[in-house]
């Protein structure tokens, strides 16, 4: 048996030889898929991110593919593409299904698309391709894609008006197509051996054309599906980023006047499905705080993922303390902006069940509506993206000049390294300046703002720690109390460090009469 088994296998690949001879060296898909980019013409941009450089081709919008990364599906519709489809779209081999309906494409459609052997689902419609003849042969494959029958009418399907045989087929092709009859007749002989002898596993994969799908936790009024969110960021127009962080890109999305929400667009790669990762961002759904950006959906495949959150026009607080006026500013404002992002971490450290640690709380991450009311987003990523097995769970999160000493060193994070972190805003929202302030490069190593704001009150010049104006309007009272909370959340000992519970309870303490 296993002498059989090895001199069929020695004729299969033989044969394929031969008919591999007779044909060009198939190319990599990434290759062709920017083959096709540049044949295209892209006004708005669609295929701006198709880079091997920022990211596998089988993360590029529109595309999906295989375990074994090969294009198996390429959804281009409504995307306003112009140009024409290369030939060398005859070169995606397991394609099954190729979407580019109601674009402004021109030109013929190529031949080649005929001898994709897998394709399924063919739609072109909408477009402006010039009229073509083709063979029987031909419009009858062209049909079997779309699932019709043969009309058997002489009137349907004008014969080729090339000099080729009456078949429309060239000996080479003749020759291709009984090579691969061969080809097919030894492999069905080889499948059939091979359950009869059960020496091996069998390994057979269906590959589906993927859904996209929107799970969607807060009703809006209006349904929020895939096609309509990503059309609404222009389809992640660099026009459209309001931000960039370690998780990803945010993309404004307007997807009515009254509908509008931020798109974190996540660069974590493929995750083949994570079950623990939807169960992770569903437990996102119960954690809800006024002081919390509210997440409304999100999207997860193999090849894109992105969650939908409420829009806050007001921006986020390290734009807020880089353009604020230079003028006196209204002591009352900073202090809601610190009491606001105190209770969303209370409530994430005491109130949920399990307590939700942050790990990258910084100014980037909290925004402000138009009114100055404060809200913390990105809670709860830095878990949800370690579950994920592309995501390194041994390293850590977070952003340098705001992760806590013991968290750096140890790799051990606990709710003090949020209070930490909570600190550093604190001391960053009182100041002109930075965690890691430029100004700071004459000291000696590992000098930040918590050195710098300890030797200004040891030498007596606290009121210099203030921004300009600040001291002067004081009530300088109570400006003294919250730098000194923001050095006890920054100290080194934990047992020191306030919880974010008592910072809150510190917090309404000083203007209880405004609050």
């Amino acid at each position: 048996m296993k002498k059989t088994l090895l001199a069929l296998f020695l004729l299969l690949l033989n044969l394929f030889a031969f008919s591999s001879s007779r044909k060009l060296k198939p190319f990599h898909d990434a290759t062709v898929l920017l083959e096709l980019k540049s044949s295209f013409s892209d006004p708005h941009g669609v295929l701006s991110r198709w880079d091997p450089n920022i990211s596998n081709h089988c993360s590029w919008f529109g595309v999906s593919c295989n375990s074994d990364l090969r294009v198996v599906s390429l959804i281009l519709d409504e995307t306003r593409l112009g140009g024409e489809i290369s030939p060398v779209v005859g070169s995606l081999s397991e394609i099954r299904v190729l979407s580019l309906a109601f674009n402004n494409l021109g030109g013929q459609v190529p031949k080649e698309i005929w001898g994709l052997k897998r394709l399924e689902i063919l739609d072109l419609q909408g477009n402006d391709f010039r009229v073509q003849r083709f063979s029987r042969d031909a419009v009858r494959k062209l049909m079997s894609h779309n699932g019709e029958e043969e009309e058997d009418s002489e009137n349907e399907a004008s014969p080729s008006s090339d000099s080729s045989d009456k078949t429309g087929l060239y000996p080479i092709e003749i020759a291709s197509i009984v090579s691969a009859s061969v080809i097919v007749f030894v492999l069905l002989v080889l499948v059939v051996l091979f359950i009869y002898t059960r020496k091996g596993k069998r390994n057979s994969q269906v590959q589906v054309v993927e859904p996209k799908e929107i799970k969607v936790f807060v009703d809006n009024g209006i349904p929020l599906t895939y096609e309509s969110i990503v059309r609404a960021t222009g389809y992640f127009c660099n026009s459209n980023c309001i931000g960039h962080g370690g998780f990803g890109s945010t993309y404004k999305a307007v997807v009515s006047p009254d509908n509008v929400f931020a798109v974190k667009r996540l660069s974590i790669g493929r995750f083949q499905g994570d079950q623990q990762f939807h169960a992770e961002i569903s437990a996102l759904e119960m954690v809800r705080h006024p002081n919390l950006v509210m997440l409304i959906g999100y999207h997860a495949s193999e090849t894109e993922m992105f969650l939908i959150y409420n829009y806050l026009s007001g921006g986020n607080l390290e734009d807020f303390i880089k353009e604020r006026s230079k003028s006196a500013l209204d002591w009352k404002v900073l202090h809601k902006i610190a009491l606001d992002v105190a209770r969303a971490l209370a409530y994430l450290h005491e109130q949920c069940s399990p307590k939700v640690l942050h790990r990258d709380i910084k100014p980037s991450n909290i925004l402000l509506d138009n009114n100055y009311n404060a809200y913390l987003s990105d809670f709860g990523l830095s878990k949800l993206l370690g579950a994920s097995q592309s995501h390194v769970t041994t390293g850590v999160a977070g952003t340098f000049g705001y992760v806590a000493p013991e968290y750096a060193m140890t790799c051990r994070v606990s709710e003090k390294a949020d209070v930490y972190s909570y600190g550093i805003v604190i001391l960053e929202l009182i100041s002109d300046k930075r965690a890691l302030d430029p100004s700071f490069s004459s000291h000696e190593n590992g000098f930040n703002i918590v050195s710098w704001a300890h030797m200004m009150l040891s030498q007596g010049k606290a009121k210099e720690v203030f921004t300009k104006g600040l001291w002067e309007t004081g009530p300088q009272d109570d400006l003294v109390e919250v730098l000194h909370l923001a050095l006890k959340c920054t100290v080194d000992s934990l047992s020191i460090r306030p919880t974010m519970k008592q910072a809150v309870k510190q917090l309404k303490r000083i203007h209880p009469s405004r609050l």
